[in-house]
């Protein structure tokens, strides 16, 4: 697929089909983590966990669910997800998306922030592989947010993680209900200046 291609496809697919992923396809969203700039090339303080396990996806929602009841934005991010039952707590912040990649780094404080740089450059790989491979896919960066707010909800015991190493964002991917398509990218939407 041509590169422009690419970026006119890839959007936040927020409804997946039950289907699981192929190892073949996880192994080429890892090789596109892997491709990723990181910064001081240390490699060794990102790690990926790979979740296909919906129990365990669900409880890893339920700070989310405390963080937003009462509030009509529960509906407006997890409301509109497939196989779900009216209830608050049934909601599924990862989108009903068959698997969902946690990108965590190690604690450090040699350089305060660029932990943020690396997980998102990885995660933008990963997600640009994705659509390469006719794949939804999504941020996730909500669900955690809400488990450092809830600590007492805090399940990332699930992702088993190495020691020193916090999850901060995820990439949810699936077969899309509907199929990518080709969308009008506007110019403008961010702003610009040039400094000479």
């Amino acid at each position: 697929m041509e590169f422009d291609e690419l970026l006119r496809r890839r959007c936040s697919t927020r409804r997946f089909k039950s289907e699981q992923l192929s190892g073949e396809q996880i192994e080429k969203l890892i090789e596109a983590a892997n491709r990723a700039p990181v910064g001081s090339n240390l490699y060794r303080d990102v790690h990926i966990t790979v979740v296909q396990d919906q129990k365990k996806l669900l409880t890893m929602c339920e700070a989310s669910w405390k963080r937003f009841s009462g509030y009509q934005k529960i509906e407006d991010i997890a409301g509109d997800v497939a196989d779900v039952s009216p209830t608050t707590e049934s909601r599924n912040f990862f989108y009903g998306a068959p698997t969902v990649f946690f990108v965590s780094h190690r604690k450090q404080d040699l350089q305060p922030g660029i932990e943020w740089a690396n997980v998102t450059a990885i995660v933008s790989h990963m997600q640009l592989e994705a659509v390469n491979l006719g794949l939804g896919s999504v941020y996730i960066w909500g669900a955690l947010e809400s488990m450092r707010m809830f600590p007492e909800l805090d399940h990332t015991d699930l992702l088993e993680l190495p020691e020193d190493f916090v999850p901060l964002l995820g990439l949810a991917v699936g077969y899309p209900e509907q199929a990518l398509t080709e969308r009008e990218i506007k110019h403008n939407r961010i702003t610009v200046n040039c400094v000479k």
